[in-house]
């Protein structure tokens, strides 16, 4: 399992805050972690951890997002819903879930900086999900419960399963 940012978020400290919370997914916890810059609008991303790479945003829709059942199942939008307005792809700032084959299993549907968006944001925000799985990821992230997604991130609800 690992986490993958799609940068970058649209306002530099949101960007720069999801840089810190990954690599302190990776350092503190074990946490794979990678970035796709997809819309690269701010300072170079160096010393980081784990892989960054620079994709287009179309290859990276393929890649993780068009015809994903997995995501499709677990999401309250369809991933063309969520990740593209009026034709034009809108993913840069999310997060995502990715299993070890590479198939995207969640992904936030509200950038980083969508806090504030109203009711019920704080479940679908990539900066709230990296600020909680920063803290405890071993509630967080379960792969053996990634199934019972259900739009609030409950990915281990009480089931007692550890990370992989």
């Amino acid at each position: 399992m690992k986490v993958r940012y799609y940068a970058d978020a649209e306002i530099r400290e949101m960007h720069n805050h999801a840089i810190r919370l990954l690599t302190q997914l990776h350092d503190e916890h074990g946490i794979t972690v990678e970035i796709d810059r997809i819309d690269e609008q701010h300072d170079p991303i160096t010393d980081f951890p784990d892989e960054v790479r620079r994709l287009p945003p179309e290859e990276v829709y393929e890649r993780d997002f068009k015809r994903n059942r997995a995501l499709n199942a677990v999401i309250e939008q369809t991933p063309s819903e969520a990740f593209k307005h009026y034709g034009t792809l809108d993913i840069a700032g999310n997060v995502a879930v990715v299993d070890e084959e590479g198939t995207v299993q969640w992904a936030s549907t509200l950038p980083g900086y969508a806090d504030g968006y109203g009711p019920g944001a704080e479940s679908q925000t990539a900066m709230d999900f990296l600020e909680d799985i920063a803290t405890s990821p071993s509630t967080r992230i379960c792969i053996e419960c990634l199934h019972l997604l259900d739009g609030d991130e409950n990915f281990c609800p009480n089931c007692g399963n550890g990370l992989p």
